[in-house]
């Protein structure tokens, strides 16, 4: 598989839009779950980062359509050509970005510290994390509605578990150890049915779009996915690590444990942004054989 430098622009910029989309839905489900349990200032810093990553999001958005558009004509004035950007937004894309534009507005509410925004900044939440579902390779299944409905719920596990990394982070930096401790715990006790639901929901998937196991591992497609499933597998791994072995050593108060929770945090997003780094890759220039 071969990437032209237009190619490797978009999937940058929808690696981008992934990641500060479902950080930014992520961020308001950790609010609303685990806010009562944070000190003013904590969540002050992560409502600001609500607001940049919803803004940034908009923007990687409007970028990823010209960038697109400069892939189909494979030089800088295609980006400008509205009549390739028409072609894009017209083949889902227009609905998925104003799906998902209407959706950030309401994440923007988010920032103010007014209870009576939160509840439509949790909407905006879903709508933002579900807008990816408007296009991609479920479509090309029949019917595709069962498929559609998957990835949304997919996308709704996905931003809470990866969206809710940079608050742990801030949270396990600028807290008070007994609180680090409360956080962690209740992060892990929802997070383990919600990864279940996501590993259920995408193995699902998988199996819908593989058909015949030999030509699709054997395609840049296949192969993609397996790089993608690998780092699943590492992220599971690290995050078992917290679960189990880290938790409650935090729960206890030991010293290092809260050292190695940061590190460990770390290195789940790291994971994460290879994750999604991968799925922007054969999402944008490659998809399933048929």
């Amino acid at each position: 598989m071969e990437l032209s430098g237009w190619d490797a622009a978009a999937v940058g910029a929808k690696a981008v839009t992934y990641a500060t989309t479902l950080g930014a839905a992520g961020a308001i489900y950790f609010l609303a779950y685990c806010g009562e349990l944070l000190q003013e200032p904590q969540r002050s810093r992560i409502r600001r980062l609500i607001g940049i990553l919803s803004l940034t999001s908009a923007l990687a958005t409007g970028a990823k359509i010209l960038l697109m558009s400069a892939t189909i004509s494979g030089d800088l004035a295609g980006m400008f050509d509205m009549s390739f950007a028409g072609m894009i937004l017209g083949a889902g894309e227009g609905l998925a970005s104003g799906v998902r534009m209407a959706g950030l507005a309401l994440c923007a509410l988010a920032v103010t510290s007014k209870h009576r925004f939160h509840a439509l900044a949790l909407v905006g939440a879903a709508l933002a994390s579900m807008s990816f579902a408007g296009v991609g390779h479920v479509h090309g299944l029949r019917p595709s509605i069962v498929p559609s409905v998957l990835l949304c719920l997919h996308l709704l596990c996905a931003a809470f578990w990866l969206g809710a990394l940079v608050p742990l982070l801030i949270t396990a930096r600028d807290s008070r150890p007994a609180q680090i401790a409360a956080v962690a715990a209740r992060f892990g006790k929802l997070a383990l049915g919600v990864v279940a639901v996501l590993l259920c929901v995408g193995l699902s998937l998988l199996w819908m779009l593989i058909r015949d196991a030999t030509p699709f591992w054997s395609s840049d497609y296949g192969r993609l996915m397996a790089a993608k499933l690998f780092m699943v597998a590492a992220l599971l791994g690290i995050a078992g690590v917290n679960k189990l072995y880290l938790t409650p050593r935090l729960l206890q108060g030991q010293s290092k444990a809260f050292v190695q929770f940061r590190r460990t945090v770390q290195a789940e997003m790291v994971a994460g942004a290879l994750i999604l780094l991968i799925t922007a890759t054969f999402t944008t220039v490659t998809g399933p054989p048929r």
